[in-house]
């Protein structure tokens, strides 16, 4: 896969917290993402979550708006959420839905229920070239 700095919104970053990315996109003329080619979101965790009670949730969305500030942002599209103890390598994929992502900056904004995580990095990128690919056997038995 191909990550292009640019593209990038955090690189090995902790949020424990509710808040944001700590990069922004900004989009300059460029506009509904994911309308001709597709683009996809995806964010994992580089260090496991740990969390005193067990029961924290991380829910990921992408906000927009016409100023770097966010002063108005608005959910562009919810991605998903991590649930308490998401292990290393764990990660949600978001195909960027058209016409969603209509403003010029773009970012990440982390939100936590039941506050209590301690530690946990993340990466989150945008990318065209999405690498799922999984190896299953053949399935073909010789007697």
């Amino acid at each position: 896969m191909f990550l292009d700095a640019q593209n990038q919104f955090d690189d090995n970053a902790a949020h424990l917290t509710t808040e944001a990315s700590d990069n922004l996109i900004d989009l300059g003329g460029a506009r509904d993402l994911g309308v001709g080619e597709e683009i996809y979101f995806v964010i994992q965790v580089d260090t496991a979550f740990t969390d005193a009670s067990s029961n924290s949730t991380m829910t990921i969305t992408l906000e927009t708006d016409d100023n770097a500030a966010f002063s108005s942002a608005t959910t562009g599209q919810t991605i998903g959420t991590f649930v308490a103890l998401a292990a290393a390598g764990t990660r949600l994929v978001a195909k960027l839905q058209p016409e969603v992502i209509n403003e010029r900056f773009l970012r990440v904004k982390y939100t936590v229920a039941n506050g209590n995580l301690s530690t946990g990095k993340f990466t989150a990128f945008l990318t065209k070239d999405l690498q799922a690919y999984t190896s299953y056997p053949d399935g073909i038995t010789i007697s």
